[in-house]
């Protein structure tokens, strides 16, 4: 696969510079032309300045006025971007070697009916993990995952919640479409939950009551 041929990359940084900027950097290092997506999303810090010395070239910058949340902003970014496929890519992680964008890319392009790829887990109906022989949903983590563009505008938006691609992809497996599972972490580090162990998960009160709910089972 030539790169940036029809994949797209998107990173979305709040105020979390540092690493972001080391996530791009060592995506670069394994991919230096793949077009990227920088968002930011309101961060009031460093962060501007900083991102704006990793634009240009394939490199593309998106500054938003206020903090739309992570959900939206994927959002955002799939509205933007044209190409067929879109990697998303937590401003956490670090790319270890290539390869994984053409493997993920073919994996889709092999199975019509996949829809996205990545570590696939399950949740279930409040967006919290499950064992997966428990009754859940499967659901392809955010942290390195590839998608059909085209398809994802048939489906409920990414939103704002602790698993912002949830209701995306619980009508992506009613509809019978595919969530591939694919072993990332030969391919990156995820430091886990760098923005939210920061600055939190910034749901508000109906993520505490969400959260309340899924401790009493409800």
């Amino acid at each position: 696969m030539a790169e940036g041929q029809d994949v797209s990359a998107v990173i979305i940084n709040f105020r979390t510079p540092d690493l972001t900027l080391r996530a791009v950097r060592s995506l670069r290092s394994c991919y230096e032309t793949l077009p990227l997506l920088l968002i930011d999303n309101g961060s009031r810090d460093s962060s501007e300045a900083l991102l704006r010395a990793s634009a240009g070239g394939s490199t593309e910058l998106l500054l938003n006025a206020r903090n739309i949340h992570h959900g939206p902003a994927m959002d955002q970014a799939l509205r933007h971007l044209t190409s067929a496929f879109v990697l998303f890519l937590d401003s956490d992680i670090e790319v270890l070697q290539a390869g994984f964008v053409e493997r993920m890319r073919t994996a889709l392009l092999d199975q019509p009916q996949a829809y996205a790829i990545g570590k696939r887990i399950w949740m279930n109906h409040r967006g919290f993990d499950v064992p997966e022989n428990a009754d859940g949903q499967p659901y392809i983590r955010p942290i390195c995952m590839l998608l059909r563009r085209n398809v994802y505008f048939t489906l409920p938006p990414f939103e704002r919640h602790g698993a912002p691609c949830l209701s995306n992809m619980r009508e992506a497996s009613r509809r019978g479409l595919h969530l591939l599972d694919f072993p990332v972490e030969e391919f990156i580090r995820h430091r886990g939950r760098g923005t939210a162990a920061r600055h939190g998960y910034r749901l508000g009160v109906r993520g505490k009551l969400n959260h309340l709910l899924n401790r009493l089972g409800l």
